[in-house]
């Protein structure tokens, strides 16, 4: 049983018995990996605090192959992300990138452009403005890296250029449809394919795409409106519950407690 070294995020954690925790990391190396912490509850344990939800550092496990529960060996902290735990709407956001990541990646599946998403996120999380915007742009990039990404350019279904359409005919209400089933926007004649379509503004799209492309550090200058963000986050996670069938706990209590 070869012993790898490899950084990791702490992504999930549950406990067993007494004093023992099965611990769910994502790493650049291994993707996402579980593994077993004997014996960690014990306040006589070196790892005991350490391996905290969202905790970023150094991982050390006995690694088999085609097992799905690792044995863990060491880990050496690297960066808690104070910041985030010292404000309940942060954390709250945080753990929902954490169960995020959880749902979609696979074990063994490495993709290190995934884990610094996911770290960096983490650091900007400490100080965004807008932590909304900022969870939107950590799905559409997590949904491009891990080849789920909605098509927005084109009809989802032929191809074709998908051009704004107006409401009852009224040319000063223009949206385009966006199809969860089809995976991105459909043009007017592909429209009656799905009749669940979202209706979304133009300007709630070209948000999305702006998101796609730009860079973390340049998040701040992005502006949203009350409407964009509600369009968003209906797209989004509409989608991202289509591809995981699962429903994020994190995300219901967010809806629930962070956006009454």
């Amino acid at each position: 049983m070869p012993v790898q070294k490899t950084q990791a995020i702490v992504i999930r954690a549950f406990s067993l018995r007494e004093a023992h925790k099965i611990i769910t990391f994502y790493t650049p190396n291994f993707g996402k990996v579980k593994a077993m912490a004997y014996g960690v509850k014990s306040p006589k344990s070196k790892l005991s605090g350490s391996l905290e939800l969202l905790n970023h550092g150094m991982l050390l496990f006995n690694y088999r192959e085609n097992r799905d529960l690792q044995n863990l060996t060491g880990f050496e902290l690297i960066e808690g992300f104070d910041g985030i735990r010292t404000d309940f709407a942060r954390i709250t956001y945080g753990c929902y990138l954490a169960e995020l990541i959880d749902a979609i990646a696979s074990e063994g599946n490495a993709n290190p452009e995934v884990f610094d998403l996911l770290r960096d996120t983490y650091q900007f999380l400490t100080d965004a403005d807008d932590l909304a915007l900022l969870a939107r742009f950590f799905e559409i990039k997590f949904l491009d890296l891990t080849g789920y990404a909605p098509q927005l350019s084109q009809c989802a279904n032929c191809g074709s250029v998908v051009t704004a359409t107006s409401v009852n005919n009224t040319q000063s209400v223009l949206v385009v449809l966006f199809s969860v089933r089809h995976g991105g926007l459909l043009c007017g004649d592909c429209q009656h394919r799905d009749t669940s379509a979202f209706s979304i503004a133009p300007g709630s799209c070209e948000l999305l795409k702006t998101l796609r492309k730009s860079e973390l550090g340049k998040l701040s200058r992005i502006r949203a409106s009350t409407r964009n963000h509600r369009e968003l986050k209906l797209v989004l996670s509409s989608f991202i519950q289509y591809h995981t069938e699962r429903n994020l706990k994190s995300l219901k209590f967010i809806e629930s407690v962070l956006e009454v």
